[in-house]
């Protein structure tokens, strides 16, 4: 004759099915149509130590950089922005698209170059986990116009989000990955939504958000 489970046992046990059902339903919510949160961002640990400030309509930055441990390996070389499935992706600065594929890890990817600044310095940046790619190799684009839309994408993509990169370099293969948080345009740490009507300084590499903000 089997035992009786406890009450306090099986209740226990619902207890933390309903935990892992809701996490669940939560990952499969979010892969397949993306959170939308605005106005914050993760706890950032610079090394510049700087305040990261987030414009109240700008999407959520749901990690930030840090260093690899070692040359190609460790840390996270980019931010990540949430947002929902198939909302707008934007060029962070005027450049050229010199790639623009899938493959299997990132998923759909661009990558814009942006050529030298004053100091001869090559800037990139990399847009992955896209859902669709709508700039193709060999366009130019503007600073704000659209080049993809948000997604998933790739074995690494696991919920919908932006992996957005800064690479400095004359080969975006073997450049050195920066911290995107060193180059909006009104400064590091202060997020800057795209606005047509912004004063972009002249002989430097800077950047806007590489996402939608909303008004407000």
């Amino acid at each position: 004759m089997r035992a009786a489970i406890p009450n306090s046992v099986s209740a226990l046990a619902w207890r933390r099915l309903a935990r892992l059902s809701a996490l669940v339903s939560l990952v499969a919510v979010s892969t397949a149509c993306g959170i939308e949160k605005y106005g914050s961002a993760v706890y950032y640990d610079g090394p510049e130590r700087t305040r990261v400030v987030v414009p109240p309509g700008a999407p959520f930055i749901s990690q930030q950089f840090s260093e690899p441990v070692e040359q190609g390996s460790g840390g996270h070389i980019g931010i990540d922005i949430w947002g929902a499935l198939r909302s707008p992706v934007l060029a962070a600065a005027p450049g050229r698209v010199t790639a623009s594929f899938y493959e299997p890890a990132y998923g759909n990817r661009i990558v814009v170059d942006h050529g030298r600044d004053a100091a001869g310095v090559r800037h990139w940046t990399v847009y992955k986990h896209l859902k669709e790619r709508l700039a193709v190799k060999g366009a130019r684009v503007a600073r704000g116009e659209r080049i993809a839309t948000m997604g998933a994408t790739g074995a690494l993509g696991m919920m919908v989000h932006l992996h957005f990169e800064v690479l400095e370099g004359d080969d975006p293969r073997y450049a050195t990955p920066r911290d995107p948080q060193l180059f909006w345009v009104e400064g590091a740490g202060r997020v800057t939504c795209f606005d047509p009507a912004l004063a972009i300084p002249r002989g430097r590499f800077v950047t806007t958000y590489p996402v939608a903000c909303r008004d407000g």
